[in-house]
């Protein structure tokens, strides 16, 4: 009898462990058609995977300490539905992080935090909510940065207002850089003629939530692996601001970035030439306002227009886009986006993501001769030339 009742405790102790404890299989495929003009040797069509947000899958969970703390962890990858293949660089490029999470406290986590730099939370301040002709477009992919051997704290919610710092080591003796050794992550607009290693990188975000608005201000700064701010577009800082106001059924968008890179040099271009008459760029100023506009439970509309200009002497360039969705249940819609940017004489800014038209003579030119960064075609427009490009696509859940 005694057995029994100690087998029936065992066994009840382990449904209420269980019970307390939880992980969860999540992901989306988005798969799509794109066609852009205004690329050096004629159009062109493509398949394209992650054209409204990237393909993904992951495994999350949470475990019940007592007290009201929780531990949680998150691992996440990046998926190209084109080949199978996954991205950013690594198996989990997306996220892979463990940590403590309370309601009064807040949470904690460590890790890779990969697509969780601190400076990706700005597609809440983005009309178009970071898909491909959006916030990072105009800052050749800045705003996609990633990074590792990351710890983050996030506040709880106060009266509306959330806090929240990371802060990236580079695991070096050098606080700031390790010279260029080990392994970095797939950070956007990264080439492989220069160094390969995770310089310090940290930010910090206040956001604020309304009723009917939000407000948001960040901060963040990404250094190179020799520890300098060596290029605007890749190793800088970056102050950004924004936010959102909601009148029935249309959202309105602005904000306003500013990127410095005080060190910067051929070295952290990767060679790269500048256009005639021009330095390399030390700053550039990004603005941007639009709307969102749901017409109906199924339909959503929005229109946005972003403007960045650099200095010495790289010009400025104008994304003008026009984007929908169409739900087909509550996991599952169709999407279209259309580009269109103007360059003035001295800018060549493409709709691309950084990989594909990086800074440089014709967006392709890179310390070992030639190409684009990652081994391809260059799909930049050439300096004071502009680009028109459309995709179409579906997105599912589960």
């Amino acid at each position: 009898m005694k057995k029994a009742l100690l087998a029936a405790a065992l066994m009840s102790a382990g449904i209420v462990a269980h019970a307390q404890s939880s992980v969860t299989m999540y992901g989306r495929l988005d798969a799509g058609i794109q066609y852009r003009q205004g690329i050096p040797g004629g159009n062109a069509v493509q398949m394209e995977s992650g054209d409204w947000g990237e393909s993904e899958f992951g495994l999350k969970g949470a475990e019940d300490l007592g007290g009201g703390t929780k531990a949680i962890f998150k691992l996440e990858m990046g998926l190209n539905v084109m080949n199978g293949n996954y991205q950013n660089g690594s198996l989990f490029g997306r996220e892979a992080r463990v940590g403590l999470t309370n309601d009064n406290y807040g949470t904690f986590k460590i890790g890779y935090a990969g697509a969780s730099e601190i400076i990706q939370d700005s597609w809440d301040i983005d009309p178009q909510l970071m898909q491909q002709y959006a916030i990072a477009t105009l800052v050749r992919g800045r705003n996609w940065a990633q990074a590792g051997n990351s710890v983050e704290y996030t506040s709880p919610l106060l009266a509306g207002l959330t806090l929240k710092g990371q802060y990236d080591l580079a695991n070096s003796a050098n606080w700031n850089g390790n010279g260029g050794s080990g392994s970095a992550p797939g950070q956007l607009g990264n080439t492989s003629g220069f160094g390969s290693g995770q310089g310090r990188s940290d930010g910090f975000k206040a956001q604020y939530n309304a009723s009917s608005f939000e407000l948001q201000a960040l901060y963040d700064e990404i250094r190179d692996p020799y520890g300098r701010f060596s290029n605007v577009y890749l190793y800088s800082r970056s102050i950004m601001a924004g936010g959102t106001y909601t009148l029935g059924p249309v959202k309105l968008y602005a904000g306003y970035q500013h990127l410095s890179a005080p060190d910067a040099d051929e070295a952290g271009y990767d060679g790269a030439a500048s256009p005639g008459g021009a330095s390399l760029p030390t700053a550039v100023d990004h603005e941007w306002g639009g709307a969102a506009w749901q017409l109906s439970a199924a339909t959503a509309l929005t229109a946005a227009v972003y403007h960045a200009n650099a200095n010495n002497g790289n010009g400025n360039a104008t994304l003008y886009t026009l984007a929908g969705t169409y739900n087909l249940s509550k996991r599952t819609f169709f999407y279209t986006e259309l580009g269109y940017i103007h360059n003035s004489s001295t800018s060549n800014i493409g709709l691309g993501n950084g990989y594909a038209d990086p800074y440089g003579a014709s967006g392709a030119s890179n310390a070992s001769g030639g190409g684009a960064v990652g081994g391809g075609i260059n799909e930049g427009p050439g300096y004071g030339h502009s680009q028109f490009a459309a995709n179409v696509g579906i997105m599912t859940q589960f």
